[in-house]
């Protein structure tokens, strides 16, 4: 054992004295600003926050004053409530279930858990997605000061053309993707068969083989019966979708994705037809690599639906 000397005699005598006070060398710990919440109250701020996950900081004040006849800085219940690991953080969206879906999901996902690679690899995967030009729901927060209201850099200017939107269709595959269909106004049924299903979906289907399977989700129009008899007529077996279930459908993260690298070049000079326009570029330059990463996830997101018995999943 190797042993390590003091050679410095005023170290020496700074321990030597420690030890005849406190009988230990070792630091004692430091008293520090004493905390201001008992233990009974950081337990109250955290049942509140667990109790109702929407409350702010201001709400809590307001609890907590009413029960204890006095007021926290709102940065003291955030350090309360840290200690606690609780953190303020954005809601992630997940659809709205009832009972009836989880069975359906935890159903779904037992019969597909043990598919292997090569089941997979005959499933196309499709859905729409709405772009819109202006996020008006963002939030955005500026600094400013007195009297700088209405400046320049501290608005969210709306251009003159306004919002605007734009509703796309796409599929992928294990080995590939369709291209990008831009739909003009609402989608109906018809026009999912003559824009979508017949020039794009159907003939890309074919290319993945005689067991190639269609994925589509629960909007109306892929369900309406004119739908459903027209793919029975040109023989195109569907896969059954449990409802709800967009943590189960591999292209919405390219969604995400696509969303992410348009928002990037979006200005405020941008108008509907360039939307359009980056849409379609950016979905081409989606690589296949990413797309094939998505759908080999296939197993481990029906695990991840089992594991919860059919709630929404990381995914």
């Amino acid at each position: 054992m190797r042993l390590n000397y003091l050679s410095c005699p005023s170290t020496i005598s700074k321990l030597k004295a420690k030890f005849h006070i406190t009988g230990d060398v070792k630091d004692r710990l430091r008293s520090g600003r004493p905390k201001k919440t008992t233990p009974q109250e950081d337990h109250f701020l955290t049942l509140s926050a667990l109790r109702c996950r929407r409350l702010s900081s201001t709400d809590l004040q307001s609890r907590f004053a009413g029960r204890y006849g006095r007021r926290l800085s709102a940065q003291t219940i955030r350090n309360s409530l840290h200690a606690a690991n609780l953190r303020s953080h954005r809601a992630a969206r997940s659809p709205a279930m009832t009972a009836l879906h989880h069975q359906a999901r935890l159903r779904w996902c037992r019969q597909h858990v043990h598919w292997n690679l090569n089941m997979w690899r005959n499933v196309m995967f499709s859905d729409e997605s709405r772009f819109c030009l202006r996020q008006l729901d963002r939030g955005v927060k500026v600094w400013r000061r007195r009297g700088e209201r209405y400046a320049d850099c501290c608005t969210d200017r709306i251009t003159s053309f306004g919002g605007g939107s734009v509703l796309v269709w796409g599929s992928i595959s294990l080995t590939g993707k369709t291209r990008l269909v831009i739909i003009g106004g609402n989608l109906n049924a018809e026009r999912y068969r003559d824009e979508i299903l017949q020039p794009v979906a159907i003939p890309y289907l074919r290319s993945l083989g005689p067991n190639s399977i269609l994925q589509d989700d629960n909007a109306r129009p892929q369900r309406a019966v004119f739908i459903r008899d027209y793919l029975q007529n040109v023989g195109v077996e569907r896969m059954e979708w449990p409802a709800s279930s967009p943590d189960l459908n591999p292209i919405e993260h390219l969604w995400d994705q696509l969303g992410r690298a348009v928002r990037a070049r979006v200005t405020d000079t941008t108008t509907s037809a360039d939307l359009r326009q980056i849409l379609v570029e950016e979905w081409d330059a989606i690589p296949q690599q990413c797309v094939t990463r998505l759908v080999t996830s296939m197993r481990r997101r029906c695990q991840a639906v089992v594991a919860v018995y059919g709630s929404s999943t990381r995914y």
